[in-house]
């Protein structure tokens, strides 16, 4: 199986025009597929939502632990752990995920569990991401 999505484009006052990877997904609950845009964040250890998505997915957070996570600029955060489905193509992965009480974080699509399962080719030529099965 091999998923291609076009690189995005962010304009940056001090960088000017940076390619970004944002990929449509979809999340599988109980009794429904949510289509999400997910910012894929190499740099990212695990998926990562605002809390306000849980509802959306399915999840209480009421039953998932909290555990301490530092972001990149060292400031920690208490998170709620979960896991959630995600649908590449037809094929369904369970991945880990933290829901974030910081409303301003994007929807980031992290490495655990994804690659592992892929080898990503990040195509500057086509500007686009390529996601294969390994």
């Amino acid at each position: 199986m091999k998923l291609k999505f076009p690189y995005g484009i962010s304009n940056s006052p001090s960088f000017g025009v940076i390619h970004t990877v944002f990929l449509w997904l979809y999340i599988e609950s109980s009794n429904s597929s949510i289509p999400l845009s997910f910012l894929f964040d190499t740099g990212a250890d695990v998926t990562s939502f605002p809390a306000s998505v849980a509802g959306k997915l399915e999840i209480d957070l009421d039953k998932c632990p909290q555990e301490p996570m530092t972001g990149y600029e060292g400031t920690t955060v208490l998170v709620y752990r979960s896991q959630i489905k995600v649908r590449f193509n037809k094929k369904i992965f369970q991945i880990p995920c933290v829901f974030n009480p910081n409303e301003e974080v994007p929807i980031i699509l992290g490495r655990a569990g994804i690659i592992d399962r892929f080898n990503i080719l990040l195509d500057g030529k086509n500007k686009e991401i390529v996601f294969e099965e390994i």
